[in-house]
């Protein structure tokens, strides 16, 4: 009788070891902001834009494209980049119900195909990097961070050929929350750099949107910031708005450059494997105290996806992300009134 108790408790010790051993190392489990789904694509460049787009749009994919837009190359560089903006309402309608105010920075996708001397390749905003620090949950949201980049993944390695890939590129983090780089500049809780740019309490919703959006279909002066995409989340009186423009985005490939992947140091163009992190998102939501329009403070932002550029890069561009966030928000007041 007791070696069979003995048994039975050696089991249950073994057993809770291996689950606590599961859970630590995904604890300790470090992601990197970018993934590659494919390497090296079958096909022209123009040809493989042609099947992603189809696929994406398949009725019956659950997927909707929102924008589709060629991002700015550094200058003398003859290779592209296309950024794919894409959202799926059952996984946006989860997040929302996660974070009602932060989840709209996570909601809309990024898939990045771009080209490089090895050929084209397709990457995606890895869900387990950016949803760790939106949603600010290290592993609470594992398994549907999991589920969701499987299903991006196996839409595109679906209709295109090629080398699969999971390899990871960018800043390499063990948790979602973003530190202060030398304890001073842009870090803490992504809820906390979320910056009400504008409130409007004299204003019905519908003004507001379509003020906002009048105003970001202007073209920037300096950074040529202008509308890509709008996105209504229904039931949550929330609208997304995608914004870029170039040379804000070259700019930002000039200064990552080949970022933490040391294989592409001697390309002529690196940083287009960043472009990923472009559109920007303006967030239009009506709350009870007014209606806010938001953005996440540019430099934080810019930390999220390009913080494997170093700090020495960091410091030698600290004006360029508040100069991005002033002309986003004087488009947008201006067409307010403000």
């Amino acid at each position: 009788m007791f070696e069979r108790k003995h048994i039975r408790l050696t089991g249950l010790i073994l057993a809770i070891s291996f689950f606590c051993g599961i859970a630590n190392a995904r604890e300790k489990k470090e992601y990197r902001v970018y993934q590659y789904v494919i390497e090296s694509a079958q096909g022209s460049f123009e040809d493989i834009s042609n099947s992603l787009q189809s696929a994406i749009e398949d009725s019956a994919s659950g997927w909707r494209l929102l924008s589709k837009v060629d991002a700015g190359a550094p200058d003398e560089c003859k290779y592209k980049a296309r950024v794919f903006a894409v959202y799926n309402a059952d996984y946006a309608h989860q997040l929302m119900e996660i974070n009602r105010k932060t989840a709209p920075f996570a909601v809309v996708d990024r898939i990045n195909l771009f080209e490089d001397e090895n050929g084209t390749h397709i990457s995606v905003v890895n869900p387990h990097s950016l949803n760790r620090t939106v949603l600010m949950e290290d592993e609470k949201y594992w398994d549907l961070n999991e589920n969701h980049l499987q299903s991006l993944r196996k839409m595109i390695t679906g209709t295109v050929q090629g080398t699969v890939s999971e390899k990871q590129y960018g800043q390499k983090r063990k948790k979602g929350k973003i530190g202060k780089t030398m304890g001073v500049m842009a870090g803490g809780p992504f809820e906390d750099k979320i910056q009400d740019e504008a409130v409007v309490t004299d204003k019905d919703w519908e003004t507001v949107v379509a003020k906002v959006r009048e105003g970001l279909q202007q073209t920037g002066e300096k950074w040529h910031m202008h509308l890509v995409y709008e996105l209504e989340l229904p039931g949550y009186q929330t609208v997304v708005f995608g914004t870029t423009g170039t040379p804000m985005d070259s700019k930002s490939f000039s200064i990552v450059k080949a970022g933490s992947d040391k294989s592409r140091k001697k390309f002529d163009c690196p940083g287009l494997a960043h472009a990923g992190a472009y559109p920007i998102q303006v967030v239009v939501a009506k709350e009870d105290d007014g209606i806010k329009i938001r953005l996440v403070n540019i430099m934080f932002r810019m930390k999220m996806y390009f913080e494997d550029a170093g700090m020495w890069a960091f410091m030698k561009n600290m004006g360029m992300p508040g100069s991005v966030q002033d002309e986003l928000s004087d488009q947008f007041k201006t067409a307010l009134g403000m």
